[in-house]
C-alpha cells in the first residue's frame, strides 16, 4: 500500500521471537502492540510510516501531536504526526521518530475488508531480516549470518518505497516490492506508454485519500527472481512520482521472502506454479 510521508522515521531493533501471521484478502496481518496496547496490525513494507486509528490512539493515551495531511493512491487525507511511539510486533521494538494517526475506518471496509487499527511499516524492516511464507502462513526472523535461500535482489529507493529488479515485455524495470498491495500489480502511465500498452477496461481501486478509477491493462509477460507470470492484468498508476511499476501479494505470494532492508536486498525463492 503506497504511503506519501513527509518526515523520517527511525528503528531500533530488540530480542526477535516468531509470531503468528495471518493472510486475508491478499494482506498480511500480524499481533503488534502500540503503547503498550495489544492490536492486530496491518504488516505494509510499502508504508513508510506506522500509521495507527484514532481509536487505538485513544486507548494507548497518544498526545494529540501535530496536524498534517498525507498523500495516497486515492488523494490526501487529514492526520496527525505524533511522536515517540513505542511499537511492538515480532519480538521487535520500534522506536520510530513518529508515528501517523490517521482514520482507518474508511480503508478497512473498503480495501482491507477487515477491522484494522494498525499498520505496521516499513521500520519492521529496516530493523530485522523477515522470512515471510505467504502460502504456509508464517513469518520468522532469518540469520543475518546465514545465506538465504533464493535469488538475491538489490534494493532501489523511489520516493521512500524499496523496488526491486523486474522485466516486463523483455524491458528492464523497477517494481515497487509492497506488501501491502493485496491487489493488482500496478504500473506507471509512463510505462504504459513504453511499452506501447493499450487499456482492456477500467477497475476501482485507490488507497489513503478515497476510492479512485483506473485503467487496466495486461502485460504478456512479468519476469521476478527468474519466475515468470504471464498475461498478467495491471492498474495504470496515474501519478506523476510513481514508479515503474508495483508489486504485491498477487505476485509475491508465489515465493519464500526473505526481506533484510538494512541490508538493501530480498531474496526470492519460487513456490509452486511461479517455478
Amino acid at each position: 500500500m503506497r504511503l506519501l510521508a513527509a518526515f523520517a522515521l527511525l528503528a531500533t531493533p530488540a530480542a526477535a521471537v516468531a509470531d503468528p501471521l495471518t493472510v486475508y484478502n491478499g494482506r498480511l496481518f500480524i499481533p503488534a502492540k502500540v503503547a503498550g496496547v495489544q492490536t492486530e496490525a496491518l504488516l505494509d513494507s510499502g508504508a513508510e510510516a506506522t500509521i495507527v486509528d484514532p481509536a487505538l490512539a485513544k486507548r494507548g493515551g497518544l498526545p494529540e501531536g501535530r496536524a498534517t495531511i498525507m498523500k495516497g493512491s486515492g488523494g490526501e487525507a487529514s492526520a496527525r504526526i505524533v511522536p515517540d511511539v513505542e511499537i511492538e510486533a515480532l519480538g521487535v521494538t520500534l522506536h520510530p521518530e513518529a508515528v501517523v494517526v490517521l482514520d482507518l475506518g474508511d480503508l478497512s471496509s473498503r480495501l482491507i475488508k477487515r477491522p484494522t487499527q494498525a499498520i505496521v511499516g516499513r521500520e519492521l524492516f529496516d530493523a530485522a531480516r523477515l522470512r515471510i511464507d505467504l502460502a504456509g502462513g508464517t513469518i520468522d526472523h532469518a540469520d543475518r549470518k546465514a545465506v538465504p535461500p533464493g535469488k538475491q535482489l538489490q534494493l532501489t529507493e523511489h520516493a521512500g518505497i524499496e523496488s526491486v529488479p523486474v522485466t516486463v515485455n523483455g524491458k528492464a524495470a523497477q517494481a515497487e516490492f509492497d506488501l501491502g498491495n493485496g491487489s493488482d500489480v500496478m504500473v506507471s502511465q509512463a510505462m504504459v506508454e513504453r511499452l506501447g500498452l493499450k487499456v482492456v477496461g477500467r477497475k476501482t481501486g485507490g488507497g489513503i485519500g478515497g476510492e479512485i478509477d483506473r485503467d487496466m491493462v495486461v502485460l504478456e509477460r512479468l519476469d521476478v527472481a527468474g519466475a515468470t507470470f504471464r498475461d498478467v492484468k495491471a492498474a495504470v498508476d496515474a501519478q506523476p512520482n510513481a514508479n515503474e511499476l508495483n508489486i504485491g501479494t498477487s505476485i509475491l505470494k508465489n515465493f519464500l521472502i526473505t526481506a533484510d532492508f538494512k541490508e538493501r536486498a530480498v531474496w526470492l525463492e519460487p513456490r509452486g506454479e511461479a517455478n
